[in-house]
């Protein structure tokens, strides 16, 4: 008993007088030196150096949604490097943090296996006195640089990431507003696909970025996964890079997304003269601008081509050819330019045989995404124009080529396609142009077919189902009058432009027309 007594007092001693003050030295070094170390590993692992340098956040994975937060729709990201405090910084903060810890378990690790290797019980006695109030203190002084390191780390991230944010949103919004106040939109000439938002392809890689917005993947700039820069916004975008449509992806007229998009459908019968009107249209449209200082041209070699063709079937009075029943058509975009405004004209001039059947017309989705429509009343298909003209008249109505179903049968399959598909027709306006008029000049039934008065000869004409359903169906409806052939006496009166200077004006693009009389007549 005396001997353990004594024993008691010696190591009570010890630690009294020996221990405790080297503790009270050693504590207060291993503190400092746990924050020292805390903080250089921290800094040289966010600087990417020694083998605990972060993870790259590559573009791979930001398609693969490991980085960035998934976003609704069909596709995934784009393939482009994120911006640092959208994804890159939050794992170097956290691999700066482990990489802390990592060092501070492994001097624990340490201390252990060394107190283990010795064998005896005593020896843990021994270190849990001396060396864990040291590793405690080293350990105790990294964690508190770790956690005020990754504190001030978190608070910086969040706030680049709030103002990069906020300023992301300013200019999308920016971007959104200019082109909503054009009424700018992506319409795809092949697949009639209408989009506020084309891709475009990297000029570097070819990789198609679908959102070139401001946002995760970049600001001003976007760097693509191959390198290369691209500007952000559709504004800034367009005028660089060829857009294209995100459905198909084939290439957009220029401009699209950016300037004024009319889409305009012209349908009908089969010969009822859509083609001519269309053709007839254009040239007294391009004339029309020409004279105020304006100018209709082109953007793309097939609707150039096109157009020089029905400028060549109007000036020599040629017959026109029969739209192809077998195809669908692709868009005739027209560049409307006066002054400082522009616009796109898409016209849609689909063969009369997709008209006649409701099966048929299922894949005329140009019919759906456009702000007006033109109808074509060819007058020699109502047998009251034929009952008037009698047997005297057989070699004009010949002549007149008229087109081989009713109007208002024609027009009732359409509107229903219409109302199939969920096409809000209340807010679309109507042109119900009756063509061919310069054929009927003199004759009985064309006594009252002229401007102002076509409404009411549509009804005296037995169409007056035709005119009470289009009333109904559509937000408005205007009457016209045309003749395709130039020169013809009846002038202002049958300007086969008409239609379309008309819905022009209705779709936000009144100020690129020259002022002037015009034959419409308002319901």
């Amino acid at each position: 008993m005396i001997g353990l007594a004594l024993a008691l007092w010696v190591a009570l001693w010890l630690f009294m007088f020996l221990l405790l003050p080297v503790l009270y030295v050693l504590m207060p070094v291993a503190l400092v030196a746990g924050a020292v170390v805390g903080f250089v590993r921290y800094g040289t692992t966010l600087l990417g150096l020694g083998s605990a340098a972060p993870r790259l956040v590559t573009p791979d994975d930001v398609v693969a949604g490991r980085s960035l937060p998934a976003v609704k729709g069909p596709f995934s990201r784009d393939r482009a490097w994120p911006v640092y405090p959208a994804a890159q910084g939050w794992v170097d903060l956290v691999a700066a943090s482990r990489s802390v810890g990592l060092v501070v378990k492994r001097v624990w690790a340490e201390v252990v296996r060394r107190t283990k290797a010795y064998g005896y019980w005593w020896a843990w006695v021994l270190v849990i006195a001396t060396v864990f109030p040291v590793v405690a203190a080293f350990t105790a002084g990294a964690a508190a640089v770790v956690a005020s390191l990754a504190a001030l780390s978190t608070v910086v991230l969040v706030a680049t990431d709030l103002v990069w944010g906020l300023v992301s949103a300013l200019l999308r919004g920016l971007d959104s507003l200019v082109r909503r106040l054009r009424r700018a939109t992506g319409s795809c000439p092949v697949c009639y696909h209408v989009t506020a938002l084309p891709a475009f392809p990297c000029g570097g890689c070819g990789e198609v970025h679908r959102d070139l917005r401001p946002g995760r993947l970049g600001g001003v700039w976007r760097r693509c996964g191959c390198g290369a820069s691209l500007p952000t916004t559709v504004l800034r975008a367009a005028h660089r890079i060829e857009p294209r449509c995100p459905r198909c992806a084939e290439p957009l007229r220029t401009g699209g997304a950016v300037i004024t998009d009319i889409r305009l459908p012209v349908f009908g019968p089969v010969s009822a003269g859509k083609t001519r009107l269309v053709y007839a249209g254009l040239v007294a449209l391009r004339d029309e601008l020409a004279s105020a200082g304006g100018e209709l041209s082109f953007v793309d070699n097939d609707s150039s081509a096109v157009f020089a063709d029905a400028n060549a079937v109007i000036t020599s009075g040629q017959d026109t050819v029969k739209t192809p029943a077998a195809t669908l058509p692709h868009a005739l975009t027209a560049r409307l330019t006066r002054g400082r405004k522009r616009a796109l004209l898409h016209l849609f001039d689909a063969a009369g045989e997709f008209y006649t059947d409701r099966e048929d017309n299922s894949d005329l989705e140009f019919l759906d995404h456009a702000p007006g429509l033109v109808f074509v009343v060819d007058p020699f298909s109502v047998p009251w124009v034929r009952d008037q003209l009698g047997s005297h008249g057989a070699e004009q109505v010949a002549r007149a080529r008229p087109a081989n179903a009713h109007p208002d049968a024609v027009y009732q399959v359409t509107a229903r396609r219409l109302r199939d598909y969920g096409v809000e027709t209340r807010r679309r306006n109507l042109a119900m142009t009756v063509v061919k008029a310069d054929l009927l000049a003199g004759l009985a039934p064309g006594d009252g077919l002229r401007r102002g008065a076509v409404r009411d000869w549509l009804c005296e004409a037995g169409l007056d189902n035709l005119v009470l359903s289009a009333e109904r169906d559509f937000g408005e409806v205007r009457y016209f009058v045309a003749a395709s052939v130039p020169g013809h006496a009846s002038g202002e009166d049958m300007r086969p432009s008409a239609p379309f200077r008309w819905l022009i004006g209705k779709s936000g693009a009144s100020d690129l027309l020259p002022t002037g009389r015009t034959q419409e007549e308002k319901v």
